[in-house]
């Protein structure tokens, strides 16, 4: 299964974008939404460039939102 989020200020929640491929973070979609806003914010206000901010994503992506996804019940 392939699952995709898109990033960015004007999006929708990951969880919503979860729910919308059948999955959810559970009790974890306030963190998940706490860290996208900080990483969105650190590369909107130039704490970061676009290759770190794509990196960061990257990785956010692999190693934590897979981890944590479950199918929607």
């Amino acid at each position: 299964m392939r699952v995709s989020f898109r990033h960015g200020a004007l999006c929708d929640t990951y969880e919503k974008q979860a729910n919308a491929q059948g999955l959810t973070f559970g009790d974890k979609a306030e963190w998940v939404e706490k860290v996208r806003f900080g990483i969105v914010a650190a590369y909107v206000n130039g704490c970061i460039t676009d290759s770190e901010y794509n990196r960061i994503l990257r990785r956010f992506n692999q190693k934590v939102l897979v981890a944590i996804l479950k199918r929607k019940e």
